[in-house]
Parts: structure tokens; sequence; C-alpha cells
């Protein structure tokens, strides 16, 4: 990997609270990486278009357009189809596993999480 901003991969994390955003943010960008935010689920399908992540963090429950949706409008994209797409929810479903497997979620992590657990499921996509 060379140096500089154009060698660092991309993450974008859809979030609707901004203490979670800023606290993902710091810790990835601690580990190397380049994140870019986007508070509800309309300008995150926005963000993916025009700014082309190398991976989506994406909350479930948030305004305008929720997770589920999200992921299923990145997964019928031709572009995005291949898009890593990390779950980041605090719903307590007992069928998460599937819920992710159906709309086409790469993983999932449910909050709170630990930030490790976060940046090895980030390396884990973006090694």
């Amino acid at each position: 990997m060379g140096d500089g901003p154009a060698s660092r991969r991309r993450v974008l994390i859809v979030e609707d609270e901004a203490d979670q955003i800023l606290m993902v943010q710091a810790r990835l960008e601690a580990s190397g990486f380049e994140v870019i935010s986007a508070m509800d689920g309309e300008a995150g399908l926005k963000r993916v278009f025009e700014d082309k992540p190398d991976l989506v963090l994406l909350d479930l429950t948030m305004p305008k357009m929720g997770g589920w949706e999200v992921c299923r409008r990145l997964r019928e994209a031709p572009e995005t189809r291949g898009l890593p797409v990390v779950v980041l929810t605090a719903a307590g479903s007992q069928d998460l596993e599937k819920e992710c497997r159906k709309v086409g979620a790469d993983a999932w992590l449910r909050k709170p999480y630990e930030s490790m657990a976060l940046v090895e499921m980030v390396r884990r996509f973006l090694p």
C-alpha cells in the first residue's frame, strides 16, 4: 500500500446518531481508513454513488430511508452489487442473520460493540 490519501480505503458510515459517527470515525481514522458519513438512508445512498466508498457501515433505523431499503437498493444496482455492507444495529431481532442475508448484507455487528471489533470487521473486507 502506498503513502498518502489516495491509498486510504474509504468507509461510509450511514448513521443518524452524531455521537456514533464520531466514535466510529475516530476509531477507523486512527486505524488508517478515510471515513465519510451520512445521517439518513437517502443521503447515504446518494453518497455511495457520488463518493464510491470501499465499504458501507449501515445503521438500520434511520429517518427518510431505513437500512434494509438502502441495502436492497445497493444490491439491485449493478455498480454497487459487490460493495461490502456491514449492518450496525441495536435491534434485538432473533432473525437478524436471516434478515441480513435476505437483503444482501455481508456482515453485522450488534450495538453496543467494542471499537476493536468494528476495526477487525472492516479489515476483514478491506485488508
